[in-house]
């Protein structure tokens, strides 16, 4: 973290919540928490909520909950055991009522904390642990990464299992370079277009690549010096498909 900060680079990093961490959080006073408020994603239209039939089932059954109560923020400064200098320390909060049925048993408390060399005024706590639930889309690319059986190891030695995850780690790759190849240029509304277009491919499961946008019925026509791809199906991703293909060195000929 000294290295990273004396580079210039700014992090936000979960950090582990130990004994110490939890009794200094313990020990802070009621007045330095405030109240954490989850923005709510924004929707183009409301929907009606569904009722919780397993919160029902849950309390019919008579088995033990957990409910949220309330979650709170707080920060102090802390310096970690190899490091050199201390570093801002944001600590959430939660209070959760343990019940059975009806019956309330007893409530506890639960910390998460986040470290980060972000300033007060750069970053609230509110964003700091915002930033730290993102978690860069690191679980996202895991579920990609075994949907496409780039993580298995299907085979009897080390030199198989080591072709295939390469074999099927590249076609994941290949996936997400067909779509930062689309470039973000034109006028506002072929720019609105074709951001959607390379956001959704890059983020798409390899599944739905591979179902959408490769197996598509088409007839290949070879000519003189030419070779035509006539599509004999029509799909929404075909023009994703199409879009795509603006962008990629041949582009196909429809």
């Amino acid at each position: 973290m000294d290295r990273w900060d004396d580079d210039g680079i700014r992090f936000v990093l979960g950090f582990d919540a130990n004994k110490k961490l939890t009794e200094l959080a313990d020990s802070l006073q009621e007045s330095a928490w405030k109240p954490l408020v989850r923005e709510k994603p924004q929707s183009t239209a409301p929907r009606a909520k569904r009722p919780n039939y397993k919160e029902q089932t849950v309390i019919e059954n008579g088995y033990e909950n957990q409910i949220l109560r309330r979650e709170s923020c707080a920060e102090f400064e802390y310096r970690p055991g190899k490091c050199d200098r201390a570093y801002r320390m944001v600590v959430v909060r939660k209070e959760i009522d343990v019940t059975r049925g009806q019956c309330l048993l007893f409530d506890k408390e639960k910390f998460f904390f986040y470290i980060t060399n972000e300033s007060v005024v750069e970053l609230p706590a509110r964003e700091v642990v915002r930033g730290g639930n993102k978690r860069c889309n690191q679980e996202n690319t895991i579920s990609q990464g075994k949907a496409c059986h780039a993580l298995a190891a299907p085979l009897d030695n080390l030199e198989s299992n080591w072709a295939y995850m390469v074999i099927a780690s590249l076609a994941w790759t290949l996936k997400v370079w067909s779509g930062m190849m689309v470039r973000v240029k034109g006028n506002a509304n072929q720019r609105k277009v074709r951001e959607a277009v390379r956001r959704r491919v890059i983020w798409m499961e390899f599944s739905t690549y591979l179902n959408s946008l490769m197996l598509v019925p088409a007839q290949v026509i070879r000519g003189a010096r030419q070779l035509k791809l006539r599509l004999l199906a029509y799909r929404p991703s075909v023009d994703c498909l199409l879009t795509l293909s603006d962008h990629i060195a041949m582009p196909l000929r429809y």
